[in-house]
């Protein structure tokens, strides 16, 4: 049975130059810790890029969390350490207080057209709703994100941040540990997102994934725009259920044969 509905943020709720986006949030806060700590800013952007890459490689296998790996990495190569009160605060300050005003005609970030009208949709159908946006950010980084999509007053039950988490996407324990805190199982839950890699477990776990991104993955129990989802949640929960009753092999031949 379908009981929740869980979102992507970036280019699903919230339309936005990604790549622009971090690369500003790299840069400010790369100078930001340079000259706290006194260090070569090149040297420290490097540092800074290595860490954001360290969080988005799915594979690894730490126990710690993304926080934690974030920090511990920046240590390591940059010589700068986050834990610092002194530092961690200059940090959130910048996310709370001055990042919200970074939002440019590149970052171009505003409510994605149907974010809004998907979450009432799902609300009004009495289901439970949770942000998992991929936690390579902070939670003020990712708040700030939530202001720009106007969704801060949405009840999601869960937001993932990197305080929170220990994998990124696609790893499915990403996925696991987030639906074990909601005390969901993935066959319980409709993720929707635009990555055609990073919104679909990898490997399959039974999650399954309405698509709104450009393309029609052969996973994906549904494809559109998300200015199309509210008006077509009828077709989407009945896929979602017809898809329960059919191995996803089957379902990959179907299509196969079909084209």
């Amino acid at each position: 049975m379908l009981k929740a509905v869980v979102f992507d943020m970036d280019s699903t709720l919230l339309d936005i130059n990604l790549g622009a986006f971090v690369a500003v949030l790299a840069k400010d806060e790369s100078k930001l810790l340079a000259d706290i700590g006194r260090k070569n800013p090149l040297s420290m952007f490097a540092a800074y890029t290595a860490a954001v890459y360290e969080l988005n490689r799915a594979e690894r296998d730490n126990t710690c969390t993304n926080r934690e790996l974030f920090c511990s990495t920046i240590e390591r190569r940059g010589g700068v350490v986050l834990a610092d009160p002194i530092i961690a605060e200059a940090l959130a300050f910048f996310e709370r207080e001055v990042l919200p005003h970074r939002n440019d005609g590149i970052i171009a970030a505003h409510p994605m057209e149907g974010g809004l009208e998907a979450l009432s949709c799902v609300l009004d159908r009495g289901l439970r709703v949770a942000l998992l946006t991929n936690p390579c950010f902070t939670r003020e980084c990712i708040e700030c994100r939530m202001g720009w999509a106007n969704i801060h007053d949405m009840p999601f039950e869960l937001v993932t941040t990197m305080e929170n988490t220990r994998r990124s996407k696609p790893n499915p324990d990403y996925y696991r540990d987030a639906l074990d805190e909601m005390g969901l199982a993935p066959e319980e839950v409709l993720m929707v997102g635009n990555d055609p890699r990073r919104d679909f477990p990898d490997p399959d776990i039974g999650l399954q994934t309405a698509f709104v991104g450009r393309g029609t993955p052969v996973r994906a129990t549904w494809c559109g725009p998300m200015a199309d989802f509210a008006a077509s949640f009828d077709e989407i929960e009945e896929r979602f259920y017809e898809r329960q009753e059919k191995p996803l092999v089957e379902l990959v031949q179907n299509v196969a044969h079909a084209r």
